[in-house]
């Protein structure tokens, strides 16, 4: 029997905020499974649901100290609830948009047919700049659909560092200049055409 066993999931949150980690890890072991179970519940996304418990966590560990959590079970479960809300109206509106998108992009008009293409090329071409691992797991992830779990176990590496390695991907594409500019250019082209 070690000395936490008998605490009080606020007195472990309090002894980790005080910088005991060994407080954290007991917390994070007790609560992982079941709020990934609560977030797939509602999503119906295991991976989606890993992510927002792990960002939760992550959150909680990089600055414990401007937490003030009188329930713990009650905060984390309420907090899995909001990110996962959150995570919905993200999805969904994403979804209306590129459903719109793929609306107007089907119509065939010169220009926005080569801002389409040209900024496939660009993307094309930013993806084969990412160094080799991050491009392997981007494309098994986006071009052949497999999940987090399903790449860690082809590549024999950990989900959270295929997680790290789509996040990086992404944000590199987001930051993209020429990307940006030519999503401009398709957006407005197709706003024209639908006046």
């Amino acid at each position: 029997m070690n000395k936490y066993d008998s605490l009080t999931d606020e007195a472990l949150f309090d002894l980790f905020r005080a910088g005991e980690w060994e407080a954290f890890t007991i917390i994070f072991k007790k609560y992982w499974t079941p709020l990934v179970l609560h977030a797939n519940n509602i999503l119906k996304d295991e991976d989606m649901a890993k992510d927002i418990v792990q960002e939760l966590f992550s959150g909680l560990a990089g600055s414990p100290e401007k937490w003030q959590v009188k329930e713990l079970k009650f905060y984390l479960y309420k907090a899995v609830r909001s990110r996962v809300i959150n995570a919905i109206k993200h999805e969904k509106t994403k979804s209306n948009y590129l459903e719109s998108l793929a609306d107007h992009v089907s119509v065939t008009h010169a220009d926005s047919d080569f801002q389409l293409q040209e900024l496939i090329r660009i993307i094309d071409a930013e993806i084969q700049n990412m160094p080799p691992r991050m491009q392997e797991i981007f494309n098994l992830s986006r071009k052949q659909n497999l999940s987090h779990k399903e790449i860690a176990d082809l590549m024999n590496i950990s989900e959270l560092t295929v997680r790290t390695q789509i996040r990086r991907a992404l944000s590199t594409l987001r930051n993209n200049k020429d990307i940006n500019t030519y999503t401009a250019l398709l957006a407005c082209t197709l706003a024209g055409i639908y006046k």
